[in-house]
């Protein structure tokens, strides 16, 4: 483990800042770049999406930076080729998300040697996974689909302007009704019914503060392919 020396705030915003910028450079390679920080975001939440931190005060889910990125890049692939694309980068990070879940059970269930600190290790960390990931499922197609759905029919209303609007207002919507879904799969029962309401506020009151740097890193989607970007 890296030690920083950081703490949980500035961490929080450092992990905001990175993975926010790999799109962007993600982006610079090209396209299918852009589904590959899809993928691997989407199983950052399944793997870590268990562990809830303090930030600010607040408990929240330590991935909630990883799923609100996963918003800016199918924003971008929309922007840039239209819905039909930004729902087969859907599909691909839900194909990501199934096919690693599937492979860790079936690796977990290998016996391990007599010394296997490292085996209980692993299993001690996933034994959250099938849950979360089930969460997880459920929550990203239905959120994500609806943030595709939304950035299109907002554009359809405004044209090629106000980037800033569909970008902003697709994903503080979708990811209100992701937080409501997912936290409510992931954790319900585990923990008091006060408590779940407020991770799942809390949740997506930190998602909707990320939607709203999505637009600047849109906007440097246009300059980064050397396009005019619209007013």
């Amino acid at each position: 483990m890296i030690e920083t020396g950081l703490g949980n705030e500035a961490l929080f915003l450092l992990i905001t800042l990175l993975d926010l910028a790999f799109v962007l450079l993600a982006w610079r390679f090209g396209r299918e770049w852009v589904f590959v920080t899809i993928a691997v975001n989407i199983i950052l939440v399944a793997t870590f999406g268990p562990k809830l931190v303090p930030v600010f005060g607040y408990v929240t889910n330590v991935t909630n930076v990883c799923y609100a990125t996963i918003f800016l890049a199918t924003n971008i692939l929309n922007e840039h080729f239209g819905k039909s694309e930004a729902y087969k980068s859907v599909w691909l990070g839900f194909l990501g998300l199934a096919l690693f879940v599937i492979m860790s059970q079936f690796v977990l269930d290998f016996t391990a040697v007599e010394d296997g600190a490292a085996s209980d290790a692993m299993d001690a960390l996933f034994a959250g996974t099938p849950r979360v990931a089930a969460a997880s499922f459920v929550a990203y197609l239905i959120a994500q689909n609806l943030a595709v759905w939304l950035y299109d029919r907002i554009r359809k209303w405004t044209g090629s302007r106000l980037i800033w609007l569909r970008g902003t207002i697709s994903p503080i919507v979708a990811q209100f009704v992701d937080s409501v879904i997912f936290f409510g799969l992931a954790f319900g029962g585990t923990v008091p019914n006060e408590a779940l309401v407020a991770i799942i506020l809390i949740g997506w009151a930190v998602k909707a503060v990320i939607a709203l740097i999505h637009a600047p890193f849109i906007y440097a989607s246009y300059w980064i392919a050397g396009k005019r970007t619209p007013i």
